[in-house]
């Protein structure tokens, strides 16, 4: 469904209530977290409980060979080099020698030799090629020297994980680089599709880019002293990479761009608010959220079928996905799910808001899958309350204020911010994007006094995205991702 915009109703008073919050790269870093007053509700779970979060499917590695750490340095089987290169086996037993031969080049080893023969050129290896136990190996420096183009499969040796692989179609992302400037501090990710890296989270405390590409650097051991960047680490993907950083409250905006030679994507942390920067997600300070009730509302129902499309009903799609996920929390979140609908029925705006405002929701997630004519229109949506309201702006008690009763849900703007940062990075990172951020009250947030999104959850219009959600797993995977993005939401160290 659309997002429909907000029709301002009667006045009702809302007194603005107490809002429900490193390392080195690579390590998580304790953060202390404020103690809830007393008779404050406590978490739904323990805080040794495991992450749903932490969950996340990573990417397969391409096909791979080990490599062996001997005394001359690291070796790779010539067995296993060939098969990498595709290419076929010629061996010369009285010259002790083995041509490796692709559809266009070829590569010749002798044993006890540290010089290779690559098509014409020779190459000197720092060690001779070896034979133990009837098996030779060849030093990994070689697969520097093989040719690099288009008719030859590309080979790269990770170190970090101690194997030879075949680069991917989507490439590579190296080490990055960090380069102190006047303005802030840059970060450099080389990467070989820098216009594919991504935002995926805007908050200081959880700011995320996600490159697509195989990783097969090494973090920074040390970071600049003083500087914007207080901590970071490589986050599990399923397509891809990401990277979550920390950034110093002094940042006061970003700028993600390719660099000038186009082998790396840089991000600016900008100490001032300059023209064009992107600016942090608003972020509220105090305890971390509870989560003891979630309201569900399934989209649509009844006469209302909502998105129809090649057999795949939005009204159907949305209570399906909800009883999963309804699941998934009470299973793993050890929080109640509450329906405002649990069958095929239809339900007004006004009935939906006071079945989350009864069983004083802790989150409200409004579930829908969208459709579009454009024919490139894929991925999901997610629509969150701008923070319009002053009080939104900050946790903590506010004045009384006077606020359309249908606008109360802003109330929440920050919360709902940092829930939907959460749940999209998820997504992300699950492969099940790409996904959109609108920061607009929609129709079935009014009058819901409680953080809120309503998010669409795919675009049924589109083949990949309806085959996904029509699949056996399809809307179990789709839970799974929103429970872990809950889940990441109440643990916001």
């Amino acid at each position: 469904m659309r997002a429909r915009a907000l029709v301002v109703a009667a006045l009702a008073v809302a007194c603005a209530t107490p809002a429900h919050a490193t390392p080195p790269w690579g390590r998580p870093a304790a953060v202390a977290t404020p103690r809830p007053a007393a008779g404050a509700r406590a978490r739904a779970s323990s805080p040794a409980a495991p992450s749903l979060a932490s969950s996340v499917p990573t990417a397969e590695l391409p096909e791979h060979a080990p490599v062996a750490a001997g005394a001359e340095g690291p070796t790779l089987g010539a067995t296993d080099l060939a098969r990498l290169l595709g290419a076929t086996k010629y061996w010369r037993a009285t010259l002790r020698k083995l041509e490796l031969r692709t559809a266009s080049h070829r590569v010749q080893l002798t044993v006890d030799n540290p010089f290779a023969l690559v098509d014409d050129r020779t190459i000197e290896l720092p060690v001779p090629v070896r034979s133990s136990g009837g098996v030779l190996r060849v030093p990994v420096a070689l697969v520097d020297s093989l040719p690099r183009d288009t008719s030859i499969t590309r080979l790269i040796y990770d170190a970090r994980r101690g194997l030879v692989l075949r680069v991917p179609p989507e490439g590579l992302v190296r080490s990055p680089r960090l380069v102190p400037t006047a303005a802030g501090l840059t970060i450099a990710f080389p990467t070989d599709g820098p216009e594919d890296a991504v935002v995926i989270g805007r908050a200081r405390a959880h700011f995320r880019v996600r490159l697509r590409g195989l990783f097969v650097g090494a973090l920074p051991e040390s970071l600049p002293p003083g500087g914007l960047l207080r901590a970071a680490r490589l986050l599990p993907a399923s397509d891809g990479c990401a990277f979550e950083l920390v950034v110093a409250p002094e940042a006061q905006g970003y700028r993600l761009t390719p660099s000038p030679r186009g082998d790396a994507v840089e991000l600016a942390l900008l100490r001032s608010d300059d023209a064009g920067a992107e600016r942090f997600a608003p972020e509220g300070t105090g305890a971390a959220p509870m989560l003891r009730v979630v309201v569900l509302d399934p989209g649509h129902g009844g006469g209302d079928a909502g998105v129809t499309a090649q057999g795949a009903v939005e009204k159907t799609l949305t209570l399906e996905l909800a009883r999963a996920l309804a699941r998934e929390i009470e299973q793993h979140l050890a929080a109640r799910a509450v329906l405002t609908r649990t069958d095929d029925r239809a339900v007004g705006v006004q009935q939906r808001a006071e079945t989350a405002n009864r069983a004083r929701a802790d989150v409200v997630l409004s579930l829908h899958f969208d459709g579009s004519p454009a024919p490139g229109a894929r991925g999901v949506t997610v629509f969150c309350p701008p923070a319009t309201y002053a009080a939104a702006a900050a946790d903590g008690p506010q004045p009384i204020a006077l606020l359309p009763w249908r606008d109360v849900a802003t109330r929440h703007a920050v919360r709902s911010r940092a829930l939907a940062e959460a749940i999209a990075s998820q997504l992300v990172l699950r492969g099940l994007g790409p996904v959109r951020l609108r920061e607009v009250l929609p129709e079935p947030l009014l009058g819901v006094n409680a953080p809120g999104l309503l998010i669409e959850c795919a675009t049924l219009t589109a083949a990949t995205d309806r085959a996904r959600v029509t699949s056996a797993d399809g809307l179990d995977q789709l839970a799974r991702a929103l429970a872990a993005g809950l889940d990441a939401y109440r643990r916001p160290e």
